[in-house]
This record gives structure tokens, C-alpha cells and sequence, in this order.
């Protein structure tokens, strides 16, 4: 019997790791395409990849290939609905401490109400492993992160690589599509940054400005999202479809000096 289950849970491991290898190449390969339609030869682009698989090999951060698959759907709504549904917050509109099990006020509880499919020790596993919750010293369930894809992987944390890979996906499929567009093969999808240098004193401030207003964009596209997520297609056909929003810090930089106007 112990034999088995060995089996059958390196079986898993492999199907897992299968499942990542795809997905990533498929990264990659968006990636390599967007580089060439930039312009960039293959000599060129085989050599940036070479340099930059020689300092992979060279970093201290090991974390293990891990694909949450449907369990990483649970996570999320847990943390959105931990957030968000008035019989989870306190008076500070923050996450309450949650008993495990116990009372109507428990983690195992708010799992129910979100509708999980996994067993609720499962994805209170999943949770703490990644970082995005901890029992305190009373050994209630705190809410520590809103987001559990990125942890602190340099301090022996976790981190969900098929929910990484994913996110790393779609922004590349919308600049893919973009550049398609170019040629008049598909219609472009919206797609929007901007960049401008700034006092370095002024980054923290940016930071909340972007971490506030973000958090409310998403979480505004997220509950159109999950409402339509019940209607029935007449088609019999669906798509997944989302939006993100991302803080962008390109590193210290001489200051943009501006073309003086006619009144100065």
C-alpha cells in the first residue's frame, strides 16, 4: 500500500511538471516572437538567452515547480471574499481573525460560502505555505497578503509557478495580439502603460497611490467577472477573459530634464 500511493503521488509530480513544461513554453514562445517581430535576429535572441540561463544558474532562490491547478481557483476566492463580504472584515474594513473550524466565523466556514471545491484543510495548506495567511499565537487564521502568487521565495517561502507563468501569459498574448494588429491580422486589445522620472522620496507614495487604486480597478473587474461567470453560453462556448494592473519601477535614472515652454 505504501508502495502505491508512492507511485501514484510521483506520477502527480511528473503530470505537474509536464503540465508547467507546456505552459512555459509557451511563454517562451511568445516571448521569442515578440523579440523578432521587434526586430531582434535569432543569433541575437539565442544569446541573450544563453547569458540569461548562465545567471539562473548562478542564483541562491530555489523554489519547487509547484502547479496549484483548480486549488489556486479556491485560494482566490477565499482571499477576494475574505476582503470583500462585510460578514468577513472588522470594524477597520480589514480581514477578521478566523477560528479554524469552530463557529460560524471560521475558515472553514468562509470556504463554504465561497463555494470551494477543494476540502478547506487543503486550501488552508495552500495558503499557508504560500505566505498569503499565518496563525497567530492563538492559533486563529490571519490574513497576511491579498494575493498569494509571489511569496518570499529568497526566505524559504513557496510560490504558485503555474499561477506566475499564467499571469506572464496574458500579458504576452495581449502585446502578441498587438503587434498582430499591426498588419491588420486582429483587432488590438487595450493595453496601457506609463513611465516618467520622478524624485526618489516620491516612490513610496506612488507605491500606495498604485497599490490603492489598482486593488479597486481589479477588484472591480473581478465582481463583473464572477457575476457573468454564471450566465449560460448560447453558444455553448467559453472564454476565460481578465485584466490586470501592475507597478512598474525601471530603476534609478538621470533626471528627464524638459524642454522649456515659451512663457518660462
Amino acid at each position: 500500500m505504501e508502495q502505491e500511493i508512492m507511485n501514484k503521488s510521483t506520477a502527480i509530480e511528473i503530470s505537474e511538471i509536464r503540465q508547467g513544461q507546456e505552459l512555459l513554453s509557451d511563454v517562451v514562445s511568445l516571448f521569442v516572437d515578440l523579440l523578432g517581430a521587434a526586430g531582434a535576429s535569432t543569433s541575437m535572441i539565442g544569446h541573450a538567452m544563453s547569458y540569461a540561463l548562465s545567471h539562473v544558474a548562478e542564483t541562491n532562490t530555489h523554489a519547487k515547480f509547484t502547479e496549484l491547478g483548480s486549488l489556486q481557483r479556491d485560494c482566490m476566492e477565499v482571499m477576494c471574499a475574505w476582503r470583500r463580504d462585510p460578514r468577513w472584515v472588522d470594524e477597520h474594513g480589514e480581514p477578521k481573525r478566523l477560528e479554524r473550524a469552530a463557529g460560524t466565523s471560521s475558515f472553514r466556514e468562509l470556504c463554504a460560502l465561497s463555494g470551494c471545491t477543494h476540502p478547506w484543510p487543503d486550501i488552508l495548506a495552500a495558503l499557508l505555505e504560500f505566505g498569503a495567511v499565518a496563525l497567530d499565537e492563538d492559533q486563529f487564521v490571519v490574513s497576511k497578503t491579498p494575493t498569494f502568487l509571489l511569496t518570499r521565495v529568497d526566505e524559504g517561502g513557496r510560490l504558485a509557478t503555474d499561477g506566475l507563468l499564467k499571469q506572464l501569459e496574458g500579458y504576452l498574448r495581449v502585446l502578441h495580439r498587438n503587434v498582430l494588429s499591426i498588419s491588420g491580422s486582429a483587432k488590438p486589445r487595450f493595453e496601457r502603460a506609463c513611465t516618467v522620472s520622478v524624485a526618489l522620496e516620491l516612490e513610496p507614495i506612488f507605491d500606495q497611490l498604485v497599490r490603492t487604486r489598482g486593488q479597486t480597478f481589479v477588484d472591480s473587474v473581478d465582481e463583473w467577472l464572477e457575476r457573468n461567470a454564471k450566465r449560460e453560453s448560447a453558444s455553448g462556448r467559453y472564454v476565460e477573459l481578465g485584466a490586470g494592473a501592475y507597478f512598474i519601477h525601471l530603476g534609478e535614472c538621470a533626471r528627464r530634464r524638459r524642454r522649456p515652454t515659451s512663457r518660462e
